[in-house]
């Protein structure tokens, strides 16, 4: 299995082991678990390429960020597509589609159906945006021909032989080829999901002003990986990834809507909000102009520095217990 940070939380543990066995899972905790498992069988690949996790709304409970889980569960699947609903939240990452399989799970829960349905309407679209493999399962069914004639043992022998290398196929993970690491990635989709929230703020400068920095910030990300991927070595890569998964975590958790959304939205209900919200503001054009600096660094070839601390922000008692919890993720 792919490797899997301690996330500390049962609901993700038990999810990443029922996939790594099955398409899909179904928390026994979900209302009328069996009537979606029936369902979602109907329309989810047999090829191992998607996995679908359906969980309660209480697995979020005390997670540092949006899509925490969906990064967790991404880092310990196998399948190329990992959707996951927890609640009525709806999320989705692929290796095969990129931001498209996000930008198809967040219409759907807008869509106002039902979780069954968008669930089935999201598998659906995902499966045919992504490219098939080809050969299907002809691979396997050739031999299964000749062994009828040698008795009914020797065809159940097949039979188990063909089940057993269609699951270790439906384990091997698929290789992306998205220069942008998988943790970074739903980093930077989230950020894109916050860049709206801003964006929406009416009458908000500030906002807007935010809205404006979160996406040049996403681009930004984008573009580093990009060049490093073409011009620098491996190393300067994972260097670049160990940097910017813990910055970027930090920050998308001030960024989030419980925080600097709010800070702006409703002002009276924070101590000291004037300044809160400097630091965060502060904090995301340090981390921009780093990483500005960072993609001039590639373009000159030259080694990658890294100067930017978020110390402020992790000062404040409110992201204390994340950061925390980010660590214990982390395995720190």
């Amino acid at each position: 299995m792919p490797y899997l940070s301690s996330s500390n939380n049962p609901w993700i543990e038990d999810a990443v082991e029922g996939i790594s066995v099955q398409n899909i899972y179904v928390d026994p905790d979900v209302s009328g678990g069996a009537a979606l498992t029936d369902a979602l069988a109907s329309v989810v690949p047999g090829d191992g390429s998607i996995a679908v996790v359906v969980l309660s709304a209480n697995a979020a409970t005390d997670t540092p960020y949006n899509t925490y889980i969906l990064e967790q569960l991404t880092a310990g699947a196998s399948q190329q597509t990992v959707i996951v609903a927890i609640g009525d939240d709806l999320q989705a990452a692929s290796a095969a589609i990129g931001d498209d399989a996000l930008r198809i799970a967040n219409e759907n829960e807008s869509s106002g159906g039902s979780l069954q349905d968008q669930l089935v309407e999201t598998v659906t679209e995902i499966s045919a945006e992504a490219p098939t493999s080809p050969g299907g399962d002809s691979e396997v069914a050739g031999p299964v021909i000749p062994l009828v004639i040698g008795g009914v043992v020797l065809v159940a022998a097949a039979v188990t032989a063909i089940g057993l290398i269609a699951r270790r196929r439906r384990r091997t993970p698929v290789v992306s080829t998205d220069p942008v690491p998988p943790g970074i990635r739903l980093r930077v989709n989230r950020l894109r999901e916050l860049r709206a929230d801003y964006a929406a703020v009416p009458g908000s400068p500030v906002a807007a002003e935010t809205a404006a920095g979160i996406d040049a910030l996403a681009s930004h990300v984008e573009q580093l990986f990009t060049r490093l991927d073409a011009r620098a070595g491996e190393d300067q890569s994972v260097l670049a990834e160990a940097e910017y998964s813990d910055k970027l975590a930090r920050l998308v958790a001030a960024l989030d809507r419980d925080y600097l959304l709010d800070l702006l939205t409703r002002p009276d209900l924070w101590d000291a909000p004037d300044e809160r919200i400097a630091e965060v503001r502060e904090a995301l054009s340090a981390v921009s102009t780093q990483i500005v600096d960072n993609i001039k660094q590639v373009n000159a070839r030259k080694g990658l520095l890294f100067q930017v601390s978020l110390d402020s922000l992790i000062g404040r008692s409110e992201l204390r217990d994340w950061e925390r919890q980010f660590k214990q993720s982390s395995g720190e």
